[in-house]
């Protein structure tokens, strides 16, 4: 007979208690519990953790969110100059860019950073499954995040703002 938790050998069928483990054991074994036996203890599989470094998925993620940051900050940027030229007359800063065809190109930065954002969101889905958890894929992750909100601030707040403002004057 067998330990039904540990699967240790008995020493003798009547024992109340297993020496490896110290667990109790039943003299009746029930019909539903399956019993554990050397072989069916050697056959049970264990998960393991996959080992390894980043994989092409993980670099994918990194890259894709470094490049919605950078569309992000771009954006921004352009955004900033229109949004100073409308508050601003011409004739303070005339070499100031500014006006509704810089607004557009800003707001374009701003939807193509938001598509390179989910794209590093999905290639992270992907890498979580087939690679490694590594630190390649986790702050590309982050970064995919941070990409999707700044680049959806200036899509969902600042574009009606920007365009009342226009209808405005």
């Amino acid at each position: 007979m067998f330990c039904p938790n540990c699967g240790e050998k008995l020493e003798s069928q009547d024992q109340k208690f297993c020496p490896s483990c110290g667990s109790t054991i039943s003299l009746t074994p029930t019909p539903d519990a399956p019993q554990l036996t050397p072989s069916t203890v050697s056959s049970i599989s264990v998960n393991a953790t996959k080992v390894g470094g980043p994989g092409p998925y993980s670099k994918k993620v990194l890259y894709f969110a470094c490049v919605s940051i950078v569309f992000v900050i771009v954006g921004f940027v352009l955004e900033y100059y229109s949004f100073i030229r409308f508050i601003m007359p011409i004739y303070m800063f005339p070499n100031l860019p500014g006006g509704p065809v810089l607004w557009i190109v800003a707001l374009v930065f701003q939807a193509v950073g938001l598509i390179f954002a989910i794209v590093s969101r999905v290639s992270n889905k992907k890498a979580g499954e087939l690679e490694p958890k590594n630190p390649l894929r986790m702050v590309g992750s982050v970064f995919g995040i941070f990409g999707i909100v700044l680049n959806a601030i200036p899509l969902a707040i600042i574009l009606p703002v920007m365009i009342i403002m226009t209808l405005r004057v």
